[in-house]
């Protein structure tokens, strides 16, 4: 009695699993590569309010495979003023780049919404390196709450301090867009308050070296202070967009 249909369905099985296992293991693959690797562009709900930013920046990571990879955090502190009767009021500092990491804590995937504030962070910080420290502080100083700037104050005060033509545009372009997203977030968070000026900072925390990692902690920096802006124009469908990335994601 010949047993060659028992091998050969035999056979066909264990192809049958192969090719499965296989597909299931390339599903998987690709699926957590693209849970994983950076968006290229904004997220949706953000992406009108802070193109202007962030669209040149989503590229790939190349110093990430360097000798000397990345070792350190770069947040988005925020922070606004609110008209209170005749009195101006100011909000505490808020880490907006710590509020979108927390929307990703139990993420099946790598972490990336805080992609955005960072990106953005860093965006501000790339610019304003164009300029001397003391006149970003004199800049910030010629602002308060209760005088914000406006982009025109912005270049105004940028070319007086002899800040080159092309560097003053590009500052002042990135500074209205995260000036735009900040107006949004503070709009959506306080909807009944009156907003009267926004301010961005940058905080850099950087990890311990290697051989340290057991014994220090990260290094928690100072918050560099942007001006404080002037609102943007409000924009109820570009808010309601801001306004639903932060409840779904909150």
């Amino acid at each position: 009695m010949s047993n060659e249909p028992e091998t050969s369905s035999a056979s066909t099985l264990r192809r049958v699993v192969v090719v499965v296992v296989a597909v299931v293991a390339t599903v998987q693959l690709f699926g957590v590569t693209f849970i994983s690797i950076p968006p290229q562009s904004a997220p949706p709900g953000t992406r009108s309010a802070a193109e202007l930013v962030l669209n040149s920046y989503f590229e790939e990571e190349w110093k990430l495979f360097a000798p000397s990879p990345v070792n350190a955090d770069r947040d988005l502190m925020v922070q606004a003023a609110w008209r209170d009767g005749d009195a101006v009021t100011t909000g505490e500092w808020i880490n907006l780049t710590a509020v979108d990491d927390s929307v990703v804590a139990h993420s099946l995937g790598a972490p990336r919404s805080a992609y955005l504030t960072s990106r953005l962070a860093g965006g501000l910080d790339a610019v304003w390196s164009n300029v001397a420290g003391d006149v970003r502080t004199g800049v910030a100083d010629a602002s308060s709450e209760s005088e914000p700037l406006d982009a025109a104050d912005l270049s105004d005060l940028l070319g007086a301090e002899d800040v080159t033509g092309p560097a003053r545009d590009l500052i002042v372009e990135r500074d209205q867009g995260a000036t735009t997203y900040l107006t949004d977030v503070f709009r959506t968070l306080e909807p009944d308050r009156d907003l009267v000026a926004v301010r961005y900072g940058t905080r850099l925390s950087t990890a311990p070296s290697w051989e340290q990692r057991h014994e220090a902690e990260k290094s928690v920096g100072a918050t560099t202070e942007g001006p404080w802006r002037v609102p943007a124009k409000d924009d109820p469908e570009r808010r309601r967009s801001i306004a639903a990335y932060l409840e779904r994601n909150s």
